[in-house]
């Protein structure tokens, strides 16, 4: 049976593979997205609607005339009753409602020049849609050597074109910027997926960012990008040769030269290094080892990295750091690979026979390992998870969320999930995994949630006393009926703190006892924050919480009050990250996690209740 795979995931990772965001990350921006869509659709769908000819004919002559008209008629039709409908949904996203409506108007310019020039050259104003919002993609891919088909399905952009006016056209609304290899990237995909259905030459990609943009793809480019294409798709779907070896692509002899460079630039600032090894390539950075020499001190190196990175004109300051008593360094590595939860699945334990399982993966290393972090361990009881907006942060929340759901059942886990932002956990909503509909801070203090961990708690230790247990585990594997661990997941947390003084004391006081003796009881936190301040770190949470994620951050100071060290103001986002637990942190990647992925994760387990990854 041929592996599943979405059309979103793979435009998604064209995207991310370059390091441009798709534009789709807040749930606002979803919606305004598929309106855009819809607009589209309801002007051009099949053949123009009666109502839409009508309104032109009336329109005075000229191109002018029209778009006034269309664009009259589109807000009064089309625009005005959605948002009326959305307004509470959209307050506070006035920036991405004004982007929304200037390209709903640089898209009805770009129709009517469209239908003014098939009205000109005599043709019938007709649009030939190959794929819409309303027709899904669903087809086969088949490459020599992968071990597997491929079944690409989901919903496409919307691909069309005025018949013997223009070429095959996709049309997508965009709020986050692109770049020509991902326009490229993305074009070739579409260009596949016509080729199935239609001979064509070119592809034009409109873009609407919110200016329109367009860009027309010859065959040799399309087709010289298809071979990128076919490797990414391979690799999200899990089906190329040797899958599991990591970096796909080793070192090449230009990491050799950079390393050189790197000494010389060092020694330029009185910073000696000596190459012990040769440079070793994960999917976001290469590291390239030394040794420090006579005299030399680590700081040295760290001071003066800044400097060798202008020096050397790089994008992205090195990050330093310690690794088998060398000091190692960082540089940014081009194209970085994307690591998806697909490729770690294989890496997931099984499932436990007595209360289920409490790895969850942290990310892999360079040589594409996964790192976990086992919560029954009192070093990774309870993490801190910090980043700024772009780091992955929420991301990385859902790929350990994912990582618990592959491993357990409903009878061995429960989640508990406080989501102040109300979008980072909504794809979870009705789960038997969580122990109570999703918290939401404006509806129900989060004090009301954390006390209640702790009367759990305190129930639990009584229970345990009857089969003189001192774990979860102890007790599950003596007792005749199982508790399952519960998993408490905040994000935003700062944004608790800083309500009410009253309840930030509360809470640090639960948080305090929580971080203290819930291990044993099989009740874990995770705590992410944007702001890993003084305020909001030291104290209750530096006691209680060893495990530390820092993702990329804008200050040295943050990254020095969350892993004791400098680094993640560096890091280059998108789950690039450093954990911290024991001794000093280690630089991983986090994977990415598709919405074909967190289909796959959710579904429907089978009558035994095992895992559908298991």
């Amino acid at each position: 049976m041929p592996v599943p795979l979405n059309v979103r995931t793979v435009r998604d990772a064209i995207f991310q593979a370059d390091g441009h965001s798709t534009g789709e990350g807040e749930s606002s921006t979803l919606l305004l997205g598929r309106w855009f869509h819809e607009i589209f659709a309801d002007l051009l769908g099949p053949s123009i609607k009666d109502d839409l000819l009508a309104m032109l004919a009336d329109a005075e002559t000229g191109r002018e005339a029209w778009q006034a008209a269309m664009v009259s008629h589109v807000y009064r039709e089309k625009v005005a009753a959605r948002l009326a409908e959305h307004q509470a949904a959209l307050q506070g996203d006035a920036q991405a409602v004004l982007s929304f409506w200037r390209a709903v108007r640089e898209m009805c310019a770009w129709v009517t020049e469209l239908l003014w020039t098939a009205k000109e050259a005599g043709a019938a104003v007709v649009v030939e849609t190959l794929f819409s919002s309303e027709h899904g993609i669903d087809f086969e891919l088949r490459e020599p050597g992968w071990t597997n088909a491929v079944r690409l399905t989901g919903v496409a952009d919307l691909v069309c074109r005025l018949p013997g006016v223009a070429p095959w056209c996709v049309v997508e609304f965009k709020v986050g910027k692109t770049s020509p290899a991902a326009d490229l990237g993305q074009a070739s995909l579409y260009h596949m997926m016509v080729a199935e259905v239609n001979d064509q030459s070119t592809l034009a990609l409109v873009s609407f960012e919110p200016e329109r943009r367009e860009r027309l793809f010859s065959t040799e480019e399309l087709r010289g990008a298809q071979g990128k294409l076919k490797e990414l798709i391979g690799r999200l779907a899990g089906v190329l040769p040797e899958q599991r070896r990591a970096p796909s692509r080793p070192p090449n002899g230009e990491h050799g030269v950079l390393g050189r460079r790197l000494v010389e630039a060092f020694r330029e600032y009185g910073v000696v290094l000596q190459p012990d090894g040769e440079p070793a390539a994960g999917p976001t950075f290469i590291r390239h080892p030394f040794l420090l020499g006579r005299g030399v001190k680590f700081d040295a190196v760290v001071k003066h990295a800044e400097n060798v990175g202008l020096r050397l004109q790089l994008d992205k300051t090195p990050v330093v750091g310690k690794e088998g008593g060398r000091v190692v360094v960082d540089l940014r590595r081009e194209p970085r690979e994307i690591v998806t939860f697909t490729q770690i699945r294989s890496q997931l334990p099984s499932h436990g026979k007595h209360g289920g399982c409490s790895r969850i993966p942290i990310g892999v290393d360079l040589n594409g390992k996964l790192r976990m972090a086992d919560l029954n361990e009192p070093h990774n009881a309870h993490l801190l998870v910090a980043g700024t907006t772009g780091s992955g942060k929420s991301e990385w929340l859902r790929t350990v969320i994912a990582g618990l759901l592959a491993t357990n059942s409903p009878e061995t886990l429960r989640l508990l999930l406080i989501d102040p932002k109300r979008n980072a956990f909504t794809w979870l909503n009705g789960s038997p995994f969580l122990i109570e509909p999703l918290v939401f801070p404006d509806e129900q203090p989060a004090t009301e949630v954390f006390r209640r961990l702790v009367e759990i708690m305190e129930e639990r230790y009584r229970t345990f006393g009857t089969t003189k247990a001192d774990t979860l585990n102890d007790h599950n594997r003596q007792a005749a009926e199982s508790l399952p661990r519960i998993v408490c997941i905040c994000d935003e947390y700062a944004d608790l703190l800083l309500r009410d003084r009253k309840q930030r004391k509360e809470l640090e006081e639960q948080i305090s006892r929580l971080g203290a003796k819930a291990r044993a009881a099989g009740i874990h936190l995770i705590l992410a924050t944007q702001q890993p301040s003084r305020e909001i770190i030291k104290g209750v949470l530096d006691t209680n919480i060893p495990a530390r994620v820092g993702l990329m951050m804008t200050k040295v100071i943050e990254s020095r009050m969350l892993l004791g060290a400098s680094g993640a103001e560096h890091l280059l986002g998108k789950g690039d990250l450093m954990f911290k637990d024991i001794g000093d942190p280690v630089r991983l990647q986090g994977a990415y996690l598709s919405d074909a992925e967190r289909e796959g994760v959710v579904a429907t387990r089978d009558l035994t209740g095992a895992p559908a990854f298991c």
